[in-house]
């Protein structure tokens, strides 16, 4: 049987280099604990915070995923911010894939969305890191492993996202030239 944890930590070792902190978080004792590792020094002035256990959840989510979150500030929160939004997901037995979005931030973290305006976090494919990154290959029969990339957006954001969808609202992103690893960055919307 394959160790998950090993396998993404290793996985993100090659890509990311040796993590700089680890927080961990738990929803309820007897559920598994999520980490999240801390790096930098991977993007200029941004952190990347991974999780390490999200893949536990596989049953309930639909996938074997881990989470990476890119932000050049925020950086006492996203972590908490980013693990309570997954356990969220774990409790709405949600199916996790590119296209996924959950706003109620200001319930996790009300002086975060006041000061940033971000009150939502978006799932998607990872960008800007190599090819290789969104995907963990177990070299055996069991299922491999995929990473998503989640960023922070507006509320006016994802009230566009939910009415017009994903395609439509990353091409907006883009269109816009908008930077979400920039926390305190301006609404697209």
């Amino acid at each position: 049987m394959i160790n998950f944890g090993e396998l993404y930590y290793d996985h993100y070792s090659k890509f990311l280099g040796n993590p700089i902190d680890r927080e961990v978080f738990k929803n309820i004792e007897e559920m598994p604990k999520i980490q999240i590792l801390k790096y930098e020094n991977v993007f200029e002035e941004c952190l990347v915070y991974n999780t390490l256990g999200f893949s536990k959840y596989e049953e309930v989510v639909g996938d074997n995923i881990e989470v990476s979150m890119v932000v050049d500030g925020a950086f006492s929160s996203a972590g908490y911010i980013l693990a309570s939004t997954l356990f969220y997901c774990i409790a709405n037995q949600m199916q996790m894939e590119r296209g996924i979005a959950i706003s109620g931030i200001e319930n996790i973290d009300k002086s975060f969305v006041q000061k940033y305006n971000k009150g939502a976090v978006y799932f998607t494919e990872p960008f800007a890191f190599p090819e290789e990154y969104s995907h963990v290959t177990t070299k055996s029969e069991e299922k491999d492993g995929r990473i998503l990339l989640a960023f922070f957006i507006s509320q006016s954001e994802y009230e566009y996202f939910i009415k017009n969808g994903a395609d439509k609202f990353e091409e907006l992103l883009e269109e816009k030239n908008a930077d979400p690893f920039h926390v305190s960055r301006e609404s697209v919307v």
